[in-house]
């Protein structure tokens, strides 16, 4: 048979090809960008991972509906200088004898009545209480913004924390890995040297011991990562485990030892910025208008109210004596009223003292909230910076320290492998190359993200 032939199936018309390639080389394309997509998503940067507690954090969530909720009471303390409206119906059934106000006279007898109306009522003078009330909503609202803010900060620094225990520990199975590596180098060479006769079997056990101790150290350097990455999974607040890694962070290593910008500018920047400062300023004063809101409540007020109803009854009549249609009463009936109202507060319970009392004691509550918000910004720009300039200076040391036993091992390396030194010379010298990287490596990133978070308290 003449064509072309493809998994066993025959096509004579080339235009009979070309459909099945078509939606193979689709497939093909559709696989290649869901398996790009599926690598993408599981390596996390720094930036994703913030993002991420951004839109998940469960302490944000709330700050947000916080915020949520303390605009709505500043618009209803805005709404508080405004009348009110309200239009009222009833329906009334009194039996036996009663005085029916729409006919002005007593019955005995079953009386339906009706009286309508739209009645409203504003407040001329209560002392401000409605001026402070507003100003103590408004710094209220200032206050959960700041708290949202604050939660925002948060979540940014435990990420960071997080990030960095992962990124530490990556680098430590890193520098085990290729210990291991030498070491099963070192091995597979002593066993070559002792099964030509030129080496020992105390040489072979010494370097399987070390091998297989490294292994084990391997193995809770690995665990370690896998509860860190868990614990970044739930600082993030995944809804379900995924097996991801994180991007590592790219620095200048000419930039780790860039003179830190003085104590007292970070400070200052940090007192600026806190959003816990703010929030703890926004609210002392709330606490002082509630304070003036509660004297208020001893003062005069004066409210004006008014209304425009009509009534009907099936008492009135006519000269006739028949019942007027409950249309025509309403028509005739229309009453319009405004009244004034002077009310002067003498015995309330004590009420308003017991309220003058309890915001007294908030205010002094918020003033030591301001003091101690001081102190908490204060005590974390002290220790980050602390940190910041303890890593340069480990890191500087760290540098020279691991440059001289990086010869010294290779000093010892080569003389080990000439014979003219012992194996616990080659290994001593080998674990102080490594406890050197790794306190370079500690160094390293403790000053990547310590002044990460130096920035973040400064806003930047």
């Amino acid at each position: 048979m003449n064509g072309i032939v493809l998994s066993d199936i025959s096509y004579t018309n080339p235009q009979d090809f070309k459909t099945p390639m078509r939606k193979l080389t689709t497939l093909l394309c559709t696989l290649i960008l869901f398996s790009s997509v599926t690598l993408a998503q599981d390596v996390l940067t720094l930036d994703k991972c913030i993002e991420i507690a951004l839109e998940n954090n469960l302490q944000v969530k709330t700050a947000e509906n916080n915020v949520l909720i303390a605009k709505s009471n500043k618009t209803r303390a805005l709404m508080l200088f405004l009348p009110d409206l309200n239009a009222a119906a009833n329906y009334r059934l009194n039996f036996g004898l009663g005085f029916d106000e729409t006919s002005g006279r007593f019955v005995d007898r079953i009386t339906r009545s009706s009286s309508p109306g739209i009645f409203s009522s504003w407040t001329v003078f209560n002392g401000f209480q409605n001026t402070y009330r507003l100003k103590r909503r408004n710094y209220e609202k200032m206050s959960a913004e700041n708290a949202l803010s604050n939660a925002k900060l948060d979540a940014k620094n435990n990420v960071l924390v997080a990030y960095l225990n992962v990124t530490l520990d990556r680098e430590r199975i890193r520098i085990s890995e290729d210990r291991i590596k030498l070491l099963s180098g070192q091995l597979e060479r002593e066993k070559q040297r002792e099964s030509v006769g030129v080496g020992d079997m105390e040489q072979v056990n010494n370097f399987e011991s070390q091998v297989a101790t490294e292994k084990l150290n391997l193995v809770t350097l690995t665990n370690t990562l896998k509860a860190d990455k868990l614990q970044l999974l739930q600082i993030l607040t995944m809804d379900k485990m995924v097996d991801f890694d994180i991007e590592p962070e790219t620095f200048n290593d000419a930039d780790l030892l860039e003179q830190p910008v003085p104590f007292d500018q970070v400070l200052s920047a940090s007192m600026t910025f806190s959003p816990g400062l703010k929030g703890a300023n926004a609210d002392y004063q709330a606490s002082r208008f509630r304070y003036k809101e509660a004297i208020s409540g001893m003062s005069p007020r004066l409210s004006i109210s008014a209304a425009y109803g009509s009534g009907y009854s099936n008492n009135l009549v006519n000269d006739d004596g028949q019942e007027i249609f409950w249309r025509t009463q309403l028509s005739d009936n229309v009453a319009r009223t405004v009244n004034f109202s002077l009310s002067i507060p003498i015995f309330n319970q004590f009420a308003v003292r017991n309220d003058m009392q309890v915001s007294r004691l908030t205010q002094r509550n918020a003033e030591i909230s301001i003091k101690q918000a001081e102190q908490n910004v204060r005590n974390t720009a002290q220790q980050v910076y602390l940190d910041l300039v303890a890593a340069q200076e480990t890191y500087k040391a760290s540098s020279e320290n691991l440059r001289a036993l990086e010869r010294s091992f290779e000093f010892a390396k080569t003389r080990y492998e000439a014979g003219r030194t012992d194996f616990y010379t080659y290994v001593e010298a080998l674990n102080n190359k490594n406890r050197a990287e790794i306190e370079l490596v500690n160094a390293k990133y403790t000053i990547v993200f310590r002044q990460k978070i130096l920035d973040l308290l400064q806003g930047i």
